[in-house]
């Protein structure tokens, strides 16, 4: 896979908008997750932490599956009363062949889930008793029909590792926290809800850290609404299929988007999928059985699909959905016999070595039933580049096999933020067309990524079905006119996008920069005549005090919030990120001025529906009373925000917020006549204003000034014949 660069896990911004948009249980199931998240974090990596709550969320659910089902057998024969869990392990052997036969597996009472976490605040070896149980069930598979099913489904959930503690006990004790938070997990209610519940569950892990820094996460979770647009694409005008498959399934997230799609029950004879990475093909297995998949409905195979395809006596496929790694190496033409390999042969050429996508596009076709639908994620180079890709291209668009192409929005996969694109596959079209569609603006913006929403899935559904050309958004191009195009199927190429760029009136934009020039030459000359000549400053000869000398100093902690607001004891002129902020206007006439620690920690006034909120990392300074009525506050603030360097220079290095009482009491201040200070505030106040507005017209002028050389631009660069047909006013033109 390229390199490139992992966004970060799902952080706790990203964890709220999730949790806004879901159901009030989901939330639920949602915060007890995050909170185990935040139980560990630090002391076990977030990417082995998903593997202990997943293993024991799965653990959990094998458990409780196990559990109901002897339940209700024995309810059905006339023990109301029954329960599994309560039961003798000796008297539960007896029914061991015949629950294996049915469930896959089979756990003793004494293994169960509820059984091992009561007892695990008091049992010294945690640790093996969970790995004797995690072996066993795995165990009772061996040499059955579900035995590569089960197989190291518990690999990744090491009970042992010094990740979890560097002795026993602390290891132990964190198990038992695990084991106490999975079970307290609200996943009880009616059947289906709760397979619901554990389905949410695990996505909702797989999604919290897909994104993790330094892990490839992204290499095999495709976001829940990708996979739902994959899923009814290819189910489009289907209610039941036999065969569902994905040859780089990942976890699962594709497959059981076409289980919900369909409905499980719809899929008569299963899904299959192949992956190759060891963990990922457990997680997916994992996926099939919290999500109610029986062991029997379900076929996972591990290795390399390109090079050991483990399904052949299974194909072909109605529905194949897949978001194949992109631009992986493969062996290619060094292994000389892949190109006779009735995968590949038909394109009489293999994909690149250093580029395997169209190598599983060629698989997915050759196992894709002659009534059956393939929808694929590619990588867009796969689109336009030449060589072997557009050969194989050829071989596709000859043949009739490209039904639609779709291009998506960017930054809608963890790991990769370029635009991705949507190759359907089908075998039986009815006509020699391909449709085109431009769904790259069809997103909402949410936390560090792009999102499908509902409505968007919907919009490009209908495009789909309805398989004619819309302006801007699809069109329906015949194969010769691809072929002539050199194969070419970038969606840009046949879809013209709509030009959104602003019309300007160049006269009436010129009228405005005039306006603005004026306003602006006024200011400036109001502005040089304030500073004609030079000032001599008006703190010569002045009387010097520290702050110590002439006031008090609280901290936070000496000020409730009563006593800061308009009205209060201490009215507060400034406030912000510090040393100084800003002057608020709302307290006029307040007589205390404050100053706040800086740094990583530092504390300041804040701000919240304009009161403020003072903490022990701010200095407040109030005027003793002999001083009172020898300081103007306003002229203090500005005093103090003009030295601001000097009272950053207070911090220790490294910006520690280590400033002081004493230190603030050590700042110098000049003591001036109150007229003095006045005609200084009055000048600063009147300077300030000006430079803002004289600000915001040169702001107002650049802006102007932008869309003047665009406006030439656009017509320097555009030939006379095509603006004349554009625009026959003259006097307007898209810039």
């Amino acid at each position: 896979m390229q390199n490139y660069k992992l966004e970060s896990a799902l952080n706790e911004q990203q964890f709220l908008e999730l949790m806004a948009t879901s159901t009030q249980q989901k939330q639920e199931l949602f915060r007890s997750i995050w909170a185990i998240a935040n139980e560990l974090r630090g002391s076990v990596d977030g990417w082995d932490f998903k593997q202990y709550v997943l293993g024991m969320l799965f653990y959990r659910y094998i458990s409780e599956n196990i559990t109901n089902y002897i339940n209700e057998e024995q309810r059905k024969a006339g023990y109301p009363n029954f329960d599994y869990a309560a039961f003798d392990d000796v008297k539960a052997e007896s029914a061991r062949a015949s629950i294996v036969a049915e469930k896959g597996f089979f756990i003793l009472p004494s293994q169960l889930f509820c059984n091992v976490r009561k007892r695990a605040h008091h049992d010294d070896q945690l640790n093996m008793t969970l790995d004797k149980a995690f072996k066993s069930i795995e165990a009772s598979a061996i040499g059955t029909d579900s035995e590569d099913d089960m197989k190291g489904l518990f690999d990744d959930l090491d009970v042992n590792s010094t990740k979890l503690g560097s002795s026993v006990d602390k290891r132990n004790e964190r198990l038992a926290r695990i084991l106490d938070a999975v079970g307290d997990m609200n996943l009880e209610g009616p059947k289906e809800n709760r397979i619901d519940a554990f389905g949410d569950a695990y996505e909702f892990l797989m999604k919290m850290y897909a994104g993790n820094a330094g892990k490839s996460g992204g290499e095999f979770f495709t976001p829940q609404e990708v996979s739902e647009l994959l899923a009814r694409i290819a189910t489009q005008n289907k209610t039941k299929v036999r065969k569902v498959y994905d040859p780089a399934c990942g976890s699962g997230s594709l497959l059981m988007q076409v289980a919900k799609v369909l409905g499980k029950e719809n899929v008569q004879q299963g899904f299959f999928g192949q992956e190759i990475n060891q963990t990922t093909y457990n997680l997916c297995r994992i996926n099939m059985f919290l999500h109610d998949i029986n062991y029997n409905h379900f076929s996972i195979a591990l290795g390399d699909t390109l090079l050991e395809p483990q399904h052949w006596d299974d194909q072909p496929f109605d529905v194949i959905v897949s978001n194949p790694p992109y631009s992986i190496k493969w062996k290619g033409d060094d292994d000389p016999v892949l190109i006779n390999d009735r995968r590949f042969s038909p394109a009489g050429v293999l994909a690149p070595k250093s580029k395997a996508d169209l190598a599983f596009t060629m698989h997915m076709l050759s196992w894709l039933a002659t009534d059956g639908t393939a929808a694929i994620v590619e990588f867009p180079g796969v689109l336009y580049r030449g060589g072997a890709e557009q050969k194989i291209r050829q071989y596709l668009i000859d043949n009739n096999y490209v039904d639609a192409v779709i291009q998506l929005p960017a930054n809608l996969f963890f790991g990769v933020s370029i635009a991705t694109c949507i190759i359907v596959i089908r075998k039986n079209k009815t006509d020699n067309k391909v449709l085109f569609i431009d769904a790259s603006n069809e997103f909402i913006h949410e936390g560090n990524k792009n999102k499908l929403t509902e409505e968007n899935i919907s919009r490009i559904l209908g495009l789909y079905t309805r398989r004619k050309e819309e302006q801007h958004l699809s069109a329906l191009i015949s194969n010769t006119v691809i072929a002539d195009n050199s194969y070419n199927l970038s969606v840009n190429s046949y879809v013209e996008q709509e030009d959104t760029r602003e019309h300007i009136d160049i006269d009436a934009l010129n009228a405005e920069l005039k306006e603005i020039v004026a306003r602006g030459a006024v200011l400036r000359e109001t502005i040089d005549k304030m500073i004609s000549g030079e000032l001599d400053s008006l703190l010569n000869n002045s009387e010097w005090k520290t702050l110590g000398e002439t006031c008090e100093i609280k901290t936070g902690k000496g000020i409730t919030q009563k006593d800061a607001t308009e009205g209060g004891k201490y009215p507060i002129i400034s406030g912000g990120v510090g040393p100084m902020g800003y002057y608020h206007l709302k307290n006029r006439d307040a007589n205390t001025i404050t100053i706040s620690r800086v740094g990583a920690n530092a504390g300041f006034v804040n701000f919240i529906e304009e009161e403020f909120y003072l903490n022990d990392k701010c200095f407040t300074i109030i005027p003793k009373n002999d001083y009172k009525q020898r300081f103007l506050v306003k002229f203090l603030y500005y005093y103090l925000k003009n030295n601001e360097e000097t009272i950053r220079g207070m911090q220790s290095e490294g910006g520690v917020p280590t400033i002081n009482t004493q230190k603030v009491g050590s700042i110098r201040i000049p003591l001036l006549p109150l007229e003095i200070q006045k005609k200084i505030v009055e000048y600063l106040d009147k300077f300030s204003v000006l430079a803002a507005e004289l600000q915001a017209e040169l702001q107002a002028e650049l802006q102007m000034r932008r869309k003047q050389y665009e406006y030439y631009r656009t017509r320097l660069l555009t030939p006379h014949s095509e603006s004349n047909s554009a625009d026959k006013s003259d006097d307007c033109i898209k810039s």
